[in-house]
């Protein structure tokens, strides 16, 4: 009787979804807004731990119009990750700091990562790395 119980306990707990995990992906698209240093989208969100693709799609026809995105965890170390990248052909160098980042994305192309969303609700700001586009280049990614 009681292995009958906790047999029955058991599938009523997974069924309501205690002990599972799910297996969607948010998947969020960014792209270049066409030749201007500025993303089409400033702002998405996202669930407290969800996991997320994020693709960049550079829509720009221009040369030097290389982006990628980069999410921070922490707003004041933007101009250190930004230094950095900068010394770097525009590549980000990975750092705690760094949430999640995409390679650059050159003319047309688009390139994807996938990655967990923090647990701590919160607004997380992402930057185009490339030379000297970091300033108008910005979004939120905002986790509820």
């Amino acid at each position: 009787m009681k292995k009958t119980l906790i047999l029955l306990l058991s599938i009523i707990i997974l069924n309501c979804g205690g002990g599972t995990t799910s297996n969607e992906v948010t998947t969020i698209t960014i792209g270049s807004l066409g030749n201007e240093m500025k993303y089409d989208t400033t702002e998405f969100t996202v669930s407290a731990g969800a996991t997320v693709k994020l693709t960049m799609k550079n829509n720009a026809s221009m040369e030097n119009m290389i982006h990628n995105v980069v999410i921070v965890l922490d707003e004041s170390a933007v101009p250190n990750i930004v230094k950095y990248a900068e010394m770097n052909d525009g590549n980000p160098i990975p750092s705690p700091d760094i949430l999640a980042m995409t390679s650059l994305a050159d003319l047309g192309e688009e390139v994807s990562i996938e990655f967990v969303a923090p647990t701590k609700p919160g607004r997380y700001l992402y930057i185009c790395t490339y030379i000297a586009h970091a300033a108008t280049m910005r979004g939120y990614m905002i986790v509820e």
